[in-house]
C-alpha cells in the first residue's frame, strides 16, 4: 500500500509538473504570437492603409470574424495582419462554423482574398491621405502563385472574406475558427457568423448600367475573346451590378439573331435587371449625327417577333422588353447646346418607333407587352432642366439622370419628383443618376482614395430618394502600363473607371474584384433588405387595413448616415448598428409583423 500511494504521488508530481509546462508553453505561444503578430478585425467599411499605424484600433479588438447576415446573402469582413517582423509567407484555412443545435455553415461558403495595395501620391481631396490604399481583391491561391503573399514589418496585410449563405441556411449563430498560416506558424481565428431567419430574394431589383468597355479589355488582359467578354458581364452580374452592354459582339444592330437569343436568355435570369439595347448613329445632312430609325426599329421588331415566338410555344411570363433601356451614350451624353437638340430628336425617334412596334405587334392581343414595350426607358445623363422637358410629340428628356450631387438639396430633389409627377408623357418620366469623375468630396462617389464607407452607402440613398437606377461610366479603363500601380487613369481621380482588375495578372480568366465594387454590391443587397422591409408594411396593411407610411416608418433608417448625397465618413460603427437593426426588424417581420410595425412606430 506505502509503495503504491508513494506511486501515485509521484505520478501527481508528475501530471503537476507536465501541466505546468504546458501552461507555461502555452503562455510562451502566446506571448510569442503577441509580441511578433497583432490580429485584429475591421469592418468591410472601413479603408485601412498599409503603412498607416492604428493603435487604437488593434488596442480595442481581438481577431474574432463576425458576419451579420440572412439567406442567400453575402456579406464580408477584414482579418488586418499587422507583424513585427518581415513575413515572407501567409495563407488562409477555413472551416466548417456550427450552431449549438448543431446547423453546419461548410467552410466552401467562405471566399477568401488577399487585399492588393496600391500607392497613392497625389489627389485632389486636400485631406486624401499619401500612401498605400487596399482595393484589389485577389483569391488567396493566385496571390500565393504569384508570391506576392509577404508582408513587412510593422505595415498591414488585410485579408477580406466574403461569407456567402446558402438560400436554406437555417437561422442561428455559427461559430467555430479558421487557421492563419504566417512563415509556418499557426494562429486560430475565430469566426461568428449570424444567420438572420430572412432570405435575400434571387431576383434583383436595383437597375443599374456599369460600363464593360469590352475594346479595353485586352488592353488589361493581353486579349479579347467573346468567352472573356462573358467572363466580365457574369462577373459584375454576380456582384448583382448591370453592364451596360452584352459582350462583343454580340451587342450589335449586325448580330440581331445573336442579340435577341441573348436577351431572352437575360430576360428569365432574376439576377440580371437590366440590358441596354444596340443602336448606330447616322450622319444628317448638317453634320449632326442622330439614332438610326431604320436600327431602332429593327431591333424592335426582331425583340417583338422574338417575344411573340417564346408566348406561342408556352411561355406566358416571358417579357423582353421589362428590362430593356435605351442609353445613347455615344450620342446624346451630358447635352448642351446643339447636342440639346440632338437630344430632343433622337428621344422622339425612339418614342415613334415604340409606339410603331407596340402598335404593329402587341395591340391586340398582347396588352401587357404593349405596355412593356411603350414603357422601355430613353435615360439621358442630363440633370433636370426646364429647356430639356419634353412631349411625345416633340422629344426631350424622357429619363433624367443627373449626377449625384444634383440629388443633394432638397429643392433639387423636389424638382426630380415634380417632373415625374407631372410629366405630360403617357407612360410618364423616369430618375435615374450617376458618378464618374465628379461628384468629388464631399459628395458620395466611387474614388479609391474616399473612406470606404462611402460605396457602401450609394444603393441606400437610391432607395430613400427613391431612384429608378443608376448608370456609371466605366468599370474597366484600362489605359496605364499596370493598373494595379497606377490608380489615377482619368482626369487625375484616382481610382475613376476602375472598379475591375485584370485577372491576367494573377493568371484568372476573367476580371479581378475591388474592394470598391464588393461595397457596392453589398449596399444593393442593402437595398434589398430595405425594400423587403418597405414590401412588408405595405402587406401588413393590406393584411390588417391599417394605412403606415412605410417612408416615413422608416426615415430613421437614413438618419446619422449622410445628409443629401454628403456621406457622413469614418463611420463604420454607426452604420454597422443601423445594419444590424435593419436584420433584426427584417427576421421579426417574418415571425411577428405586429411586433415589428410596433418597433417601427414606437421608435424614438
Amino acid at each position: 500500500m506505502y509503495v503504491m500511494k508513494k506511486l501515485y504521488k509521484s505520478l501527481a508530481v508528475l501530471l503537476a509538473i507536465m501541466m505546468l509546462a504546458t501552461s507555461f508553453s502555452a503562455c510562451a505561444e502566446e506571448k510569442k504570437a503577441e509580441e511578433t503578430v497583432k490580429l485584429w478585425w475591421a469592418y468591410n467599411t472601413e479603408n485601412l492603409m498599409q503603412d498607416m499605424e492604428y493603435p487604437e484600433l488593434m488596442a480595442q479588438r481581438d481577431a474574432t470574424m463576425r458576419f451579420q447576415c440572412i439567406r442567400n446573402d453575402v456579406e464580408s469582413a477584414q482579418l488586418m495582419i499587422t507583424p513585427k517582423k518581415d513575413i515572407t509567407s501567409f495563407d488562409f484555412q477555413m472551416g466548417d462554423l456550427k450552431t449549438t443545435s448543431g446547423d453546419v455553415l461548410s467552410a466552401e461558403h467562405f471566399e477568401i482574398l488577399a487585399q492588393w495595395y496600391t500607392e497613392i501620391t497625389q489627389s485632389y481631396n486636400n485631406e486624401a491621405y499619401y500612401g498605400f490604399y487596399p482595393d484589389a481583391l485577389v483569391p488567396m491561391d493566385a496571390y500565393k502563385a504569384e508570391e506576392c503573399d509577404t508582408i513587412m514589418a510593422s505595415q498591414n496585410q488585410a485579408i477580406w472574406f466574403n461569407a456567402h449563405i446558402p438560400s436554406d441556411q437555417a437561422a442561428g449563430v455559427y461559430t467555430g475558427s479558421g487557421k492563419l498560416v504566417l512563415d509556418g506558424e499557426t494562429y486560430k481565428i475565430p469566426f461568428e457568423v449570424t444567420v438572420y431567419d430572412a432570405t435575400m430574394p434571387e431576383e434583383n431589383h436595383v437597375k443599374t448600367q456599369f460600363a464593360i468597355w469590352f475594346d479595353l479589355v485586352d488592353e488589361g488582359e493581353g486579349e479579347y475573346t467573346e468567352e472573356l467578354g462573358e467572363a466580365y458581364y457574369d462577373f459584375l452580374v454576380s456582384k448583382r451590378i448591370m453592364p451596360t452592354k452584352a459582350p462583343d459582339p454580340i451587342w450589335s444592330v449586325h448580330n440581331l439573331d445573336a442579340f435577341v437569343a441573348w436577351s431572352a436568355e437575360k430576360a428569365a435570369d432574376p439576377m440580371v435587371s437590366a440590358y441596354s439595347l444596340p443602336y448606330t448613329a447616322e450622319t444628317m445632312d448638317d453634320g449632326r449625327k442622330l439614332v438610326s430609325r431604320t436600327r431602332v426599329m429593327e431591333v424592335l421588331s426582331a425583340l417583338a417577333e422574338k417575344n411573340i415566338e417564346l408566348r406561342e410555344a408556352g411561355d406566358s411570363e416571358i417579357d423582353l422588353f421589362s428590362k430593356a433601356v435605351y442609353y445613347l451614350g455615344s450620342i446624346c451624353d451630358e447635352p448642351s447646346g446643339e447636342r440639346m437638340i440632338t437630344t430632343r430628336e433622337c428621344d422622339l425617334i425612339i418614342t415613334q418607333c415604340k409606339a410603331e412596334v407596340a402598335n404593329q405587334y402587341f395591340k391586340e392581343q398582347y396588352p401587357d407587352l404593349y405596355d412593356s414595350c411603350m414603357s422601355v426607358p430613353h435615360i439621358v445623363t442630363s440633370a433636370y432642366n426646364d429647356q430639356m422637358v419634353g412631349s411625345d410629340t416633340e422629344g426631350g428628356v424622357q429619363t433624367w439622370c443627373g449626377q449625384f450631387q444634383t440629388w443633394h438639396s432638397e429643392s433639387q430633389r423636389e424638382s426630380y419628383y415634380n417632373r415625374r409627377e407631372n410629366s405630360e408623357r403617357e407612360y410618364g418620366e423616369g430618375l435615374w443618376w450617376y458618378g464618374c469623375e465628379s461628384p468629388r468630396v464631399p459628395f458620395a462617389n466611387f474614388h479609391m482614395d474616399d473612406d470606404g464607407i462611402v460605396s457602401r452607402l450609394v444603393p441606400w440613398m437610391m432607395f430613400d430618394y427613391d431612384v429608378d437606377g443608376m448608370i456609371y461610366w466605366c468599370v474597366n479603363y484600362y489605359q496605364t502600363e499596370d493598373i494595379y500601380t497606377y490608380p489615377s487613369v482619368y482626369l487625375d481621380v484616382n481610382g475613376d473607371g476602375q472598379l475591375l482588375y485584370p485577372g491576367e495578372k494573377f493568371g484568372i480568366f476573367g476580371p479581378v474584384s475591388s474592394r470598391r465594387l464588393e461595397s457596392i454590391r453589398e449596399g444593393m443587397e442593402d437595398y434589398e433588405c430595405l425594400l423587403m422591409i418597405e414590401n412588408a408594411i405595405l402587406a401588413y396593411n393590406e393584411a390588417n387595413g391599417t394605412n403606415y407610411d412605410a417612408k416615413e416608418l422608416m426615415a430613421f433608417f437614413y438618419e446619422g448616415l449622410y445628409e443629401g448625397v454628403k456621406p457622413q465618413r469614418e463611420n463604420s460603427d454607426f452604420f454597422a448598428q443601423r445594419r444590424t437593426e435593419m436584420l433584426e426588424l427584417l427576421a421579426q417581420f417574418t415571425t411577428d409583423p405586429a411586433g415589428a410595425i410596433n418597433a417601427l412606430t414606437t421608435n424614438p
